[in-house]
């Protein structure tokens, strides 16, 4: 159930993303938001679908290297 809803706010965050880049480059041209809200989207799918860039066994407030 947990994954359901992140899926579901991932559908909706992506969704929102989308909407703000469509008004930014056919609604109100506005090329400067339009290129910091596509680099966003480049950015979370690049992180989402490169599986070498996330945390792996790293858990918050543990460092994890030895000294």
């Amino acid at each position: 159930m947990n994954k359901l809803w992140q899926i579901v706010a991932n559908v909706v965050l992506y969704g929102f993303l989308a909407w703000l880049l469509y008004d930014s480059i056919v609604v109100e041209f506005d090329p400067w938001f339009a290129v910091v809200v596509g680099f966003v989207v480049v950015l979370a799918l690049g992180i989402s679908l490169i599986p070498s860039l996330h945390a792996s066994k790293v858990s918050p407030g543990a460092y994890p290297y030895e000294d």
